[in-house]
């Protein structure tokens, strides 16, 4: 996949970030886990690896997929699958996404509305449209390819200036209008002139032809005819088996349509408010009176139950699910298959109550887990495998703990603990001022810039104070004295171990193809150019 010149830079940065967080004077890591204040974070989570620079990068690693992201939803976030990889930026208005085939490869890439283009290994296969000259897009709004000409309501914009929103609404409209354009899908061919005011086009079965607001007509052999006069009145047939179905739509005053067997009817009156109707052979009965306020349904196959009196009461049962509210302040939505009961509410939208039952064990949940928030004071969850955490605050108005979570929750942390069922535990106070890491056999701790420490099996085997200017490290490949970050002592127990380690740093220099933003004369003090010795700095 190629990247663009800024997703490079914003790579380069990332590198360099990380060469200053890992540059630690005399230890390295013992445990899968490790952290940087709140700016750096890494770990195993269940299924998962992780690591997060915050807020300028994340990034998660599954079985066979990743999610990374960057100051999302504003910068871009992407999931790559082993066939697929998919960006998305800027609210969504960018999308570049690859994906390949045994011996295909395509490229769809945007910034809706303006840029649209498509690379690939077949010809047939790229496009390229500008907005607002016009192009061609392929395999894109359930077409096979579209071809526009011309956006002259653009113009609108400059030759007629206004401060009125409403008018540049209209402007905003009117500019999205191609002078033509021509599309296909499958063996249909259309054409339109200031599209959708007027278009036409055919296929060996179907024919259509729309003048708008006079007369439109659309016809599918087999299947449908439908004609429309001023855009006020509306006729439908379409053909159901050995059953016809009839619409006649006036809008919006009168719509009726019916089976010629008298099987299924419905009518509206001022449509959409006032609508009822029956269908025997679902054991369908509806009524909107008037709708959305007042909405009622009955349904056998599939099975639906609805009564809704809006603002004040509303149950929807549909299958296997059900939504439930009493006034806009109390929700419950519930979900009952053969993996999992589910049980979500919500009070007054401050109080969040979530709840899972599993048939079996889920790696994540467990058999049995509940999740509590008070918006946007805390959080609390826990499972029957001994899985917990607790954060003060927790202001985000939605859950997604391995994204939007993972990336700001941090910032506004005052108090943070967790727990996992393999005994690791972590307590974090004050944006992680103080956090702490520990099991039964590991503890470490860390105040940014002041003091580090780290035990395991009860044995210290690091502490460093004031960026490591005094440090000292008895681990299972050296006992180390430094102090103002000179090595004093030095007693290396495992060569080969130790010199990986330096070797493992000194690659950091190579990350990202040999490129870095640092000054080589301080990758030359800090010991990562050859030449000089390298110490891992520990704050």
């Amino acid at each position: 996949m190629k990247y663009s010149g800024l997703h490079t830079m914003l790579r380069l940065i990332f590198v360099n970030v990380f060469v200053i967080l890992t540059l630690h004077t005399c230890v390295f890591a013992s445990n899968d886990f490790d952290w940087f204040w709140f700016v750096y974070e890494k770990g195993n989570y269940y299924n998962s690896t992780y690591a997060v620079y915050r807020p300028l990068y994340l990034k998660n690693i599954y079985t066979d997929e990743s999610f990374t992201a960057s100051l999302m939803p504003v910068l871009y976030w992407k999931y790559t699958t082993q066939r697929q990889h998919t960006t998305k930026g800027v609210f969504g208005f960018y999308e570049s996404v690859d994906y390949w085939g045994p011996q295909h490869y395509e490229n769809d890439t945007g910034l809706f509305p303006f840029l649209l283009y498509g690379t690939s290994t077949e010809q047939k296969d790229k496009y390229f449209h500008l907005w607002p000259f016009g192009g061609s897009i392929k395999g894109k709004l359930a077409t096979d390819s579209i071809t526009t000409y011309i956006f002259p309501g653009v113009a609108l914009f400059f030759l007629y200036p206004t401060s009125s929103y409403y008018v540049l609404a209209v402007y905003l409209v009117a500019s999205l209008v191609p002078v033509y354009v021509h599309y296909t899908s499958k063996d249909y061919d259309a054409h339109g002139i200031l599209w959708p005011l007027i278009q036409w086009g055919k296929s060996p079965i179907r024919d259509d032809l729309r003048i708008m607001p006079l007369y439109a007509y659309s016809k599918k052999k087999g299947f449908y005819n439908n004609y429309s006069y001023g855009l006020l009145y509306n006729v439908r047939t379409e053909y159901i088996g050995v059953d016809t179905m009839h619409t006649v739509f006036f809008v919006p005053l009168y719509a009726r349509r019916w089976l010629e067997s008298g099987k299924a009817e419905s009518s509206s009156l001022l449509w959409p408010f006032f609508s009822w109707g029956y269908n025997d052979k679902h054991g369908n009965v509806e009524i909107n009176f008037p709708w959305p306020f007042v909405q009622i349904r009955d349904c056998d196959d599939p099975y639906i139950y609805k009564r809704i009196y809006f603002p004040f009461y509303g149950k929807y049962t549909e299958k296997n699910s059900s939504t439930f509210f009493i006034t806009p302040l109390y929700f419950v939505l519930e979900k009952d298959n053969k993996e999992y009961q589910s049980y979500y509410s919500l009070y007054g939208i401050l109080f969040w109550y979530f709840k899972r039952d599993y048939a079996s064990e889920h790696q994540r949940y467990g058999k049995h887990w509940r999740f509590y928030k008070l918006w946007p004071l805390f959080h609390y969850e826990f499972n029957d495998r001994g899985d917990s955490s607790f954060a003060l605050f927790s202001i985000m108005p939605f859950r997604d703990e391995e994204g939007y979570e993972r990336l700001y929750q941090p910032f506004f942390s005052i108090i943070e603990y967790s727990k996992q069922s393999n005994g690791d535990r972590r307590f974090g106070l004050l944006l992680r001022t103080y956090f702490q890491s520990w099991n039964d056999n590991y503890f470490a701790m860390k105040i940014p810039f002041i003091v580090s420490y780290t035990e395991k099996d009860k044995i210290m085997n690091h502490i460093s104070l004031l960026l490591s200017f005094f440090s000292y490290t008895d681990d299972d490949t050296v006992q180390e004295l430094c102090i103002g970050w000179i090595p004093v002592y030095r007693n290396v127990k495992d060569k080969k171990a130790y010199e990986a380690r330096i070797k493992k740093l000194a690659s950091l220099r190579n990350a990202e193809g040999n490129a870095t933003l640092l000054d080589s004369r301080f990758l030359y003090m800090a010991g990562v150019l050859p030449g000089a010795t390298v110490y891992s700095l520990r704050f």
